[in-house]
């Protein structure tokens, strides 16, 4: 559908070229209209029955210079189209620092995994990653990560941020998921330092701010850090507000009868303003993939997406004019000449 009520034109002057010699000619018409239009009799001594056939060229040569007038005005118009919408773009943020090294409560035997964890990476040298009898947290939340991107629909993206002291775009938004889930094999070189959210949150949004896309978008902060409140991450959660995005933060709390720090709380607050907040206590091979399940079912319902489109009237206008011309210009010098066909005039003597 058109919205015609949002035309823009770039160019006003053909317009009033096209007024002031309009003008002009009328009022020659009116004053000297015997002197310097003697063929106007051709039109005006017809008979009733010949009026609308003898005035067509003159119709048909109007409207092609209306139309070219207004083409060379440079006229465009907003098309504005509904479509029904599914697909989503998640991006998603994990945290590989220190802490996510240790282990959970799942024994390495009860899960089948996709990736086996490197022999003594970040951890005691061992001969045999089999001999490390629980799951740490990063291999739980890459096992989950990588059920989560089959579950993804056509259409989908998915972008894929490590974060520790520093913050590591491993995987932009894209739709080859076998893609993204080669970076999450490769998670255990990221596994060490600290955790940095603001950093990692600040990388992340001026990727999405970069890159616009046309599915609705998600940002997924998965952690098992304290987070203590800062002005910078203040910042960077106020960019949500902004962004047009869904939010969920994964928090994997590291000790379920503490409670969180007086900080921590006013973090998680926060956070709450700007999303979803799930706390994961006792880390098992259920709650966290449960919760990823969970963002799939909430983000997948459909929403209608309006597109707004600038077409350029002129192409069409010129087209019809070249069109009109093509046809008008043969028929004058024929069909429509005055010499041809037989017509009867009043003729007065004098």
């Amino acid at each position: 559908m058109i919205d015609w009520t949002g035309i823009e034109v770039v160019h006003w002057w053909p317009l009033g070229l096209a007024a002031g010699t309009a003008a002009l000619l009328f009022s020659l018409w009116t004053r000297r209209r015997r002197t310097l239009f003697p063929d106007a009799t051709l039109l005006t001594a017809s008979h009733f029955t010949g009026i609308a056939l003898d005035r067509l060229p003159l119709a048909v040569g109007i409207v092609v210079l209306l139309l070219l007038t207004v083409a060379m005005m440079e006229p465009s118009a907003v098309r504005v189209d509904t479509v029904e919408r599914r697909a989503r773009d998640f991006m998603i943020l994990v945290d590989t620092s220190r802490s996510m090294r240790h282990d959970t409560k799942v024994r390495r035997e009860s899960i089948p995994l996709n990736f086996e964890r490197r022999v003594g990476a970040f951890s005691e040298a061992v001969a045999d990653p089999d001999k490390i009898p629980f799951i740490a947290r990063y291999e739980l939340a890459r096992e989950s990560l990588l059920r989560f991107l089959s579950g993804r629909r056509a259409g989908d993206r998915v972008g894929l941020t490590y974060f520790n002291d520093d913050a590591y775009p491993v995987s932009a938004l894209t739709s080859d998921l076998a893609f993204v889930g080669e970076q999450l094999g490769e998670m255990d070189d990221y596994v060490n330092w600290g955790t940095d959210i603001a950093t990692a949150m600040d990388s992340t949004l001026d990727i999405l701010e970069r890159y616009p896309g046309q599915n609705r978008r998600t940002l997924i902060l998965l952690t098992d850090a304290e987070t203590r409140y800062t002005k910078e991450l203040e910042e960077q959660l106020a960019r949500l507000a902004t962004g047009e995005l869904s939010f969920y933060l994964l928090w994997i709390m590291t000790d379920d009868t503490d409670t969180p720090h007086a900080e921590v709380a006013s973090f998680l607050e926060l956070a709450r303003s700007m999303g979803t907040v799930v706390t994961l206590e006792n880390l098992d091979a259920d709650d966290l993939q449960t919760a990823l399940q969970d963002i799939s079912r909430l983000e997948a319902y459909a929403y209608p997406e309006t597109r707004r489109t600038v077409i350029d009237l002129s192409e069409s206008m010129l087209r019809t004019a070249r069109m009109l011309l093509i046809v008008w210009l043969p028929l004058m010098a024929t069909v429509f000449h005055p010499a041809t066909g037989r017509r009867e005039f009043e003729v007065t003597s004098r």
